[in-house]
């Protein structure tokens, strides 16, 4: 079979074609190549616009600060000392974001934490268990953070919290010991969600 210098082409063509299209996908689909194209956070005028009620409530809730974020927040200072309610959903928080929040002193006042939806774990979990400047939190909402048994023993075992009344861990993953085990620490708490129904 005799073959064009067209058909002897067409290979290499597609080859071509392919790197490509993989190399597009990598610049694009990568965070560290892909940052040219991401829009900066501007911190300050998220914050600003988080707050409501008298700068007692400060919901970033989908903002994704982000570790980084989540350090600036809380270099505030005063501000914070007023807020109660605190909404950090999505925000694309690691474990670093719970020894963050367990070794500030921000927050004197807050009672409620909702840091449904990021990836604090089991270590994250486990340095926010010991937080010594939240005295006042009645709710914890920690569903969704890919938490295990650890996490959860370390948030049942803590006294950090005196006033606590509901427990928010839906969503992660304990053995059926830890659960029961959790039930029978926390039966003083108002409500306890362990299960995600649908």
């Amino acid at each position: 079979m005799i073959c064009t210098s067209q058909e002897r082409r067409h290979p290499i063509s597609s080859l071509n074609g392919v790197f490509l299209l993989v190399s597009a996908l990598l610049i694009f689909a990568n965070p560290v190549f892909g940052q040219l194209d991401q829009k900066e956070i501007d911190f300050d005028a998220v914050f600003s616009a988080g707050f409501s009620r008298g700068g007692t409530v400060l919901n970033l809730s989908g903002k994704k600060i982000g570790d980084e974020g989540l350090k600036l927040l809380l270099k505030l200072g005063d501000p914070l000392k007023k807020v109660k309610s605190l909404d950090l959903r999505y925000c694309e928080l690691s474990e670093e974001a719970g020894a963050l929040l367990a070794q500030s002193q921000a927050f004197p006042n807050l009672k409620k934490l909702e840091i449904r939806h990021n990836f604090l774990m089991d270590i994250g979990t486990v340095a926010l268990a010991e937080a010594e400047g939240m005295p006042r939190l009645e709710k914890l909402g920690l569903g969704w953070n890919e938490v295990r048994d650890a996490g959860a023993l370390a948030l049942a075992q803590s006294e950090r919290f005196p006033k606590l009344k509901k427990l928010d861990l839906r969503g992660n993953f304990f053995a059926d010991k830890t659960k029961k085990e959790l039930k029978e620490k926390l039966v003083h708490l108002k409500k306890l969600k362990l299960e995600a129904h649908l």
